[in-house]
């Protein structure tokens, strides 16, 4: 029925197309009518162009004639030579009428879906040149900064050509050249760096001049698929060193690697114990014996290599269920405790033993266990002590409970590192740094960092410098930082399955732009077989015979693990072979061109190379290069041949064969690695290979499937292949498409309410640092602070609390407002606020008297900036536990989601209030000069002429009653407020005048006022050592 409508009134797509050919023919006719221009008058066209913009008109007005500009600056280019990172190309390229569609899809900011080879990077420069008219910014997204750099270069100069400027954005430039970059017409960046910047301007700089972004106008996203989806819940996050910062990792390294060298003697003990008992019939021994290799040592490669046995694998399932049930978890626990530590491969959790404890230290097995410290404290009540004592013994228990906790976990973060993460798979080490590399691209990620410790653990391990613990500055997801452009468009391979999270979450639609030439892929159906080693056997015997024959072969895989399992076998079967993984990864570009050549064989993950083409060698085809050049269909007869073209290709294949070794979750994933042969009409084919042992088919009913097909008596190595399989296949992707896109549009729920608290911060701290005016910004938040404390505290005469808010005013302020003076404005809280108001101003502006003038709009501008950092990284890590702690609450039959909006909507408004108050303290605790703060408080000593007290003195104090005690009493806080001043630099030599100020260098480490006091007493600094100082 479908079929039938669709016959009748044509598919979406169709119909975006039949649209989209008008356009491409008045195009074309403005093309041809340019021809008779010379390069000059060409060029002029730019200019003209932008004129008529200024003139009223809008961009689809002049689209036509952009686009024909663009298209005949191209040929006129033809046969030019260009440098493109330092290798010489010679330009080649016109735009043809399919690449003029995605180039419209694109302007109208949708998804142009364009299959591999049909030149994506060129149809970009069309909407690009349009758009950069207009005078705003846009941006050109890569996933790498190698295709960012070669792109820039390589079709930058058809815009170089045309009077516009090109700027692109790497990793290694400072701000003044990222401000450059940013100001050309057209910026092309990644991802990555696009974000970071945002970040930056908006949450890290202290002066404008530091802000190098012009706003986010227009973006073309290329692999928006790989970047809007599969990257779509990555945070971008900016961090810092942490206040406080372990460095116990380097002391308790050695320590856990010794354990881990016992624990793997152990294993291998238990793995020949394995082989024994199996060989001799006990099976109880067995299963012991698998059981503690598992949670023991996870990844040991003789482990895996057990596991790719079937009768192996089956015990080891069996066990792995039968210890989960009720009757046999005393009987699992007692097996775990048999070994040193434990591992948890799903949850990546490690855990030490009894036995493990007494073996990193025999002396104090207990330094290894976490104290009781509610039994401790309880038993400290009930001896009677005195308070003092008590307090001290309190502090002890804490401590200790502290140091442990810490120390352990440490330990745990080292175990992680030396069971789980392996170098050169999950990382590698490039100049004295650990980098983390990407597990479905194999590329490296240069800046991410493990949190919680696990980075530092493996820069123990591996014996380079141990960074710092961090603590996040500033973080966006990608999600949401692409959505904040005002026009965003995409260009993929491979969209169309995933259309309806692109309209949902971004608004983008998908047009399937059809190819240049026909597709001429043969795909085979997938075959399948009951185990792994079965899978691989084949993949190695099909990639020899095409080896043999000349034809260039590509492998891809879902993981690292898996390409780094097919080159051990093809090592051990004499293949030359290419890998591309992290260890190659400066090697991307030239293994992915070289894949086409005559009989190589090169193994890659899904996503790797993506960008960059595969084209055939010499020797690689057979057929006619005019069958290539024409638009005969797979399924028709070449010019003088009998059989169709399948026909042909079957009998004797040619062109690039794409082996996928098992099938993604994803159907996206698995269109893509298809599309990496048969490019612009040359032929290819592409066949996967499945195992009931991967992870996709393990999700629905492997186990059943084995068992009909041990039912019928199929022999190992024997296979399943129907078309009915790849539908059934394709069907299991669709449920988890489905899973993975609520997990996503959940997780977006969440990052909503931060995307719009940060939005307000960001909006806040922009304002103070862009606006002159920062003098009539603190007085605003001044006005707003007093304003919101009247409200509270004066609201009715009933209720009125004046002693409380004097006392209020009394700790945030420097003014003497008493009880006496705020009776009267009982009720009236806006005739209270503006009576206080103009106090605090009348002594602030005193103080702004005093001030150097020059100096004092960056002292205030500081001020402001400082405070607003503060509390808001301090929110990030707020968030970052409420998160974390709302989704136990689902256990109690409430939505985490709703709490989590509930909560953190009190969370923003505490958190407001703080940089307020924060800021009201900070500029009157703040001077550009000690001599401006000594006159300020030799003004404030003259008691009633200038009502003004210390902001040290204690909120609690009540103000005295008679006028000269309150006058003595300012004079004794400001005398010791001098005191602590000349104190500070009576040692410190002046500088010359006009010679630049020396930093300060600290004897340790800075203690922030919201971080953990030093001395341990678990209270906030500021509200212990801190409010001594």
């Amino acid at each position: 029925m479908i079929k039938l409508i669709a016959s009748i009134f044509g598919t979406k797509h169709t119909r975006d197309i039949k649209r989209l050919r008008p356009l491409v023919a008045e195009i074309n006719r403005f093309d041809e009518a340019f021809k008779a221009l010379s390069d000059d008058e060409l060029r002029a066209k730019t200019q003209e162009l932008r004129d008529r913009l200024k003139g009223g008109q809008t961009l689809d007005d002049i689209l036509c004639e952009a686009f024909a500009v663009v298209k005949n600056a191209c040929r006129r280019m033809v046969g030019t030579e260009i440098d493109v990172c330092g290798h010489k190309l010679t330009w080649d390229m016109v735009p043809f009428d399919v690449q003029l569609m995605g180039g419209i899809v694109l302007h109208k900011g949708k998804i142009a879906e364009m299959q591999t080879g049909e030149g994506k990077t060129l149809v970009a420069t069309l909407p690009l040149y349009l758009n950069a008219l207009a005078g705003e910014n846009v941006h050109l997204v890569t996933v790498n900064d190698y295709l960012a750099l070669r792109d820039s270069q390589w079709m930058g100069q058809v815009f170089r050509w045309l009077g516009l400027t090109v700027g692109c954005i790497q990793n290694t430039m400072g701000p003044q050249q990222r401000r450059e970059q940013y100001a050309c017409d057209i910026t092309y960046g990644t991802n990555a760096e696009f974000g970071f910047d945002y970040l930056r301007d908006n949450g890290m700089a202290t002066d404008p001049r530091e802000q190098v972004q012009r706003g986010h106008h227009y973006a073309i996203i290329d692999e928006v698929d790989s970047i809007l989806i599969d990257e779509a819940r990555t945070p971008l996050i900016i961090s810092g060193p942490a206040a406080v910062s372990t460095h116990q990792y380097s002391e308790l390294n050695p320590k856990v690697e010794r354990l881990f060298r016992r624990q793997q003697s152990l294993v291998a003990e238990h793995l020949a114990a394995v082989k024994k008992a199996v060989d001799g019939g006990d099976m109880v021994e067995a299963r012991k014996r698998m059981y503690q290799i598992y949670h023991g040592m996870p990844k040991s490669k003789a482990f895996m290599t057990m596991m790719e046995d079937p009768a192996m694998r089956k015990i080891h399932e069996d066990v792995e269920s039968m210890m989960l049930t009720e009757m046999h978890k005393e009987e699992a626990r007692e097996y775990r405790e048999e070994l040193f530590f434990t591992i948890d491969e799903r949850t990546r959790e490690a855990a030490l033993t009894d036995k493990g404890c007494a073996e990193l230290n025999p002396a104090d097995p207990e330094m290894f266990v976490v104290p009781d410290i509610v039994s401790a404290l309880s038993a400290l009540e009930g001896l009677g002590l005195p308070k003092e004592e008590r307090n001290k013994k309190r502090q002890e228990v804490q401590l200790q409970f502290a140091e442990r906790s810490e120390r352990i976990h440490n330990v745990d973060q080292l175990l992680k590192a030396y069971c789980l993460y392996e170098k050169d798979t999950e990382y590698v080490v490039m100049d004295n740094k650990v980098l983390i590399v990407d597990e479905f691209t194999g590329r490296i990620l240069p800046g991410r960092r493990w949190s919680d410790g696990l980075h530092q653990a493996v820069e123990a391990k591996e014996g380079v410098a141990i960074e710092r613990e961090t603590q996040t500055l500033a973080t966006i997801t990608i999600q949401n930082y692409f959505r904040m452009y005002d026009k965003l468009a995409g260009m993929t391979g491979t969209a169309e399955t995933e259309a309806s999270e692109f309209h949902q979450i971004y608004k983008l639609d998908v047009v399937v732009v059809p190819t240049n030439r026909p597709i001429r892929r043969v795909d085979a159906n997938d075959v399948m077989f009951r185990t792994q080693r079965e899978k691989f056997k084949a993949i190695i015997d099909d990639v020899v015979e095409r080896h043999r024959r000349g034809q260039p072969v590509l492998i891809g895989t879902v993981a690292v693990e898996t390409s780094e399992t097919l080159s051990r076998l093809f090592r051990e079967a004499g293949v030359p072979h290419n890998v591309l993984n992290a260890k190659n990864h400066a090697r991307e570009a030239e293994i992915v061109s070289l894949a086409g050549q005559k009989g190589a064989v090169t193994i890659a993950t899904n996503m790797a190379g993506r960008g960059t083409d595969i084209k055939l060698g010499e020797g690689v085809l057979w057929i006619e290069r005019a069958v290539v050049l024409s638009q005969t269909q797979l399924d028709e007869k070449p010019e003088g041949s009998a059989k169709t073209l399948r026909d042909l290709l079957d009998e004797k294949p040619c062109g690039l064969h794409v082996i996928g070794s098992e099938r993604h979750e994803s159907r996206r994933i698995d269109r893509q690695l298809r599309g990496r042969c048969a490019r612009q009409g040359d032929p290819g084919s592409s066949r996967f290979y499945v195992s009931l042992e991967d992870s996709l088919m393990r999700l629905f009913g492997s186990e059943r499937i084995s068992g009909i097909m041990t039912r019928l008596g199929m022999q190992e190595g024997d296979p399943i292949e129907h078309s009915w399989l790849n539908r059934s296949i394709e069907t299991a992707q669709r449920r988890v498409e489905q899973h993975n896109f609520s997990i996503r549009k959940r997780t977006l729920e969440y990052d909503d309410v931060m995307n719009k608290q940060r939005e307000v911060v960001y909006t806040f701290r922009s304002g103070v640092l862009r606006n002159p005016d920062v003098h009539g910004y603190v007085l605003d938040v001044i006005h707003d602070l007093v304003l919101t404390q009247a409200e509270g505290f004066m609201t009715s005469e009933r209720d009125a609390s004046p002693a409380e808010f004097a006392e209020w005013l009394l700790g945030i302020f420097p003014v003497a407002v008493s009880e006496a003076d705020l009776k009267p404005f009982a009720g009236k809280p806006e005739e209270a606020a503006e009576f206080v108001y103009k106090q605090v101003e009348e002594s602030y502006e005193l103080k702004c008297s005093m001030e150097n003038p020059e100096m004092l709009p960056n002292m205030e501008r500081y001020v402001m900036l400082h405070c607003i950092d503060t509390e808001w990284q301090q929110y990030l890590r707020s968030m970052d536990e409420l998160r974390d702690a709302v989704r136990l609450r689902a256990y109690g039959q409430r939505d985490p989601l709703v709490e989590y909006k509930r909560e953190a909507f009190t969370l923003f408004e505490d958190l407001m209030a703080r940089i307020k108050v924060t800021i009201c303290t900070g500029v009157f605790r703040s001077s550009t000069s000690l001599e401006s703060m000594q006159s300020f408080m030799a003004m404030a000593r003259r008691p009633r002429r200038v009502q003004t007290t210390h902001a040290e003195v204690s909120v609690l104090a009540k103000p005295p009653a008679d006028p000269r005690q309150q006058a003595q009493r300012d004079s004794d806080a400001f005398d010791k407020a001098i005191q602590r001043a000349e104190a500070a630099t009576k040692n410190q030599p002046r500088p010359a005048e006009g010679a630049p100020a020396q930093p300060v260098e600290r004897d340790a480490p800075k203690v922030g006022r919201n971080d953990p006091c030093p001395c341990g007493s678990g209270k906030k600094y500021k509200k212990c050592c801190g409010a001594e100082s």
